[in-house]
């Protein structure tokens, strides 16, 4: 089984926004998160004709927003962005086909106690950030557990799934990457994500004898990570990269994105030596083979 939500070879969209991601979108986020296709979706571009000319606002306001709505210069203009499929179109159907068998799936197993094994890929802590007005805290949650190598109930599961371990848990286990354990725990799906939001029942299989986190290397971490601008694939994937949920408080609703940290301190990509290390040591291995 594998999860086609998390694909991002499908679809493509010019909005600005998704240029960090080179404008490529994942399918959670077209068919089920904004569900723009194939209709796409209007967006507001607000701009103000004084301040295009660097002049002051008549009302005194710093931003443009709702409130400017009535003023003659104020400009609102509505686009219209449409996802574009980059497939071909008998791709496109065995697509579609893969969502149906993969929506009946999570139906079936979806909210239930299940039996999982699985071989750590990578974990990671997990944060959270709560922004209240000028003000905001980084708070550890617990740890983020990825594997790509598994069983869900009696599923071979051949892609990415996740699960959450507690402090307390991880502070116990010291589960490290690629080691191999039996658990039970609660799926869901979570912003196309297979998820477990919780285990118990842990029996740890193999241990490989990895470096592994524990509360204290977490909280060092957190106070040293530099939040990223951009979500780079290779980051993402990275053992040093952390995705964390952000609350932002508000009057009305609270709002909710995910920000990535790199828990190494690097602000990007360009001048990361986890990164630089890495592919010197692939060169050497290759090099190694070749002999």
């Amino acid at each position: 089984m594998k999860n086609p939500y998390k694909r991002s070879d499908i679809f493509v969209c010019n909005y600005s926004e998704h240029a960090k991601f080179e404008n490529r979108i994942s399918a959670y986020h077209v068919l089920m998160q904004k569900k723009c296709y194939p209709q796409g979706c209007l967006m507001f571009k607000w701009t103000c004709a004084l301040k295009n000319k660097g002049k002051t606002c008549i009302r005194k306001f710093n931003h443009i927003g709702r409130l400017c709505e009535g003023c003659s210069h104020f400009l609102d203009e509505k686009i219209h962005y449409q996802p574009r499929i980059v497939i071909d179109n008998a791709a496109f159907e065995r697509f579609q086909q893969e969502i149906e068998e993969f929506d009946e799936w999570v139906a079936e197993h979806r909210e239930r106690d299940l039996d999982i094994w699985c071989r750590v890929r990578l974990i990671k802590p997990r944060f959270r950030k709560i922004i209240y007005g000028a003000k905001a805290q980084l708070r550890l949650e617990g740890y983020l557990l990825v594997s790509k190598e598994g069983f869900i109930g009696l599923t071979p599961f051949d892609d990415y799934f996740y699960a959450y371990l507690t402090p307390q848990q991880q502070d116990r286990l010291r589960i490290s990457a690629n080691d191999t354990f039996d658990a039970r725990g609660r799926m869901k799906l979570d912003r196309g994500r297979v998820l477990f939001s919780a285990l118990w029942a842990i029996q740890i299989q193999e241990r490989s004898g990895g470096i592994t986190w524990n509360n204290s290397r977490a909280l060092v971490a957190k106070n040293s990570a530099v939040e990223l601008s951009d979500q780079p694939e290779s980051c993402l994937h990275c053992p040093y990269g952390a995705l964390a949920d952000v609350v932002i408080q508000e009057k009305q609703q609270n709002k909710l994105v995910r920000t990535l940290y790199c828990l190494e301190g690097y602000p990007t990509p360009e001048v990361c030596g986890f990164q630089a290390m890495e592919m010197l040591d692939r060169c050497h291995k290759k090099q190694q083979k070749m002999e």
